[in-house]
């Protein structure tokens, strides 16, 4: 017998959010742009050391690269806020659908089940996991997408100006993750000692 495939979390997310996918979309272009933005200013500083090095002195030539760095954080701040205003607007709507949906299911159930059940449950389920995804749907889905977007193409590009400096820029990224593994050794022990403290 085939065993059916399970979908993933984020996919059962997606699927919840279908009625506003163009604005989730969309949101995710923004936020795109925005952190393409963002590494403007760090193409004009190169480029201004580039030009101090050589012994340009036309003041211009500063004054230009400042200006376009100045527009490349402006583009960030104007697109980063603009995919957060739509994306939490989708995540909105589709927590409210959620809501609908979980209450016209409650209608469904049998009444000796409601009685069996504490209000509180209700409460929990309806008010505060659903609004538990909100951070998910509103930030997770257009800033991690476009967080690792970017990076992967200024990944891309450098390998295709030279493949030693690309795989050189990548030892930061092992030696980080080396690290980090090393600091989660003692994970688990800290937070079964933080569940006890909680309970």
């Amino acid at each position: 017998m085939k065993e059916e495939k399970k979908e993933s979390p984020i996919g059962i997310l997606w699927g919840w959010g279908k009625p506003y996918h163009g604005k989730f979309i969309g949101s995710i272009a923004l936020a795109v742009l925005g952190v393409a933005c963002q590494m403007v200013p760090y193409f004009c500083v190169a480029h201004i050391v580039t030009l101090m090095l050589s012994g340009d002195q036309n003041f211009s030539h500063y004054t230009a690269a400042c200006v376009i760095a100045l527009c490349g954080y402006l583009g960030k701040v104007i697109f980063s806020n603009l995919s957060t205003t739509i994306s939490h607007t989708a995540t909105y709507y589709t927590l409210r659908d959620l809501r609908e949906n979980i209450t016209a299911k409650l209608a469904r159930v049998p009444m000796g089940t409601i009685l069996d059940t504490p209000s509180g449950q209700y409460k929990t389920t309806i008010v505060d996991r659903v609004e538990g995804m909100e951070p998910t749907f509103a930030h997770l889905i257009p800033e991690m997408t476009a967080n690792v977007l970017v990076p992967l193409v200024i990944v891309v590009y450098l390998f295709v100006m030279d493949w030693r400096m690309a795989l050189l820029s990548l030892v930061t990224l092992v030696v980080g993750l080396a690290v980090m593994s090393a600091g989660m050794k003692s994970y688990p022990v800290k937070w079964e000692g933080a569940v006890k403290a909680g309970k």
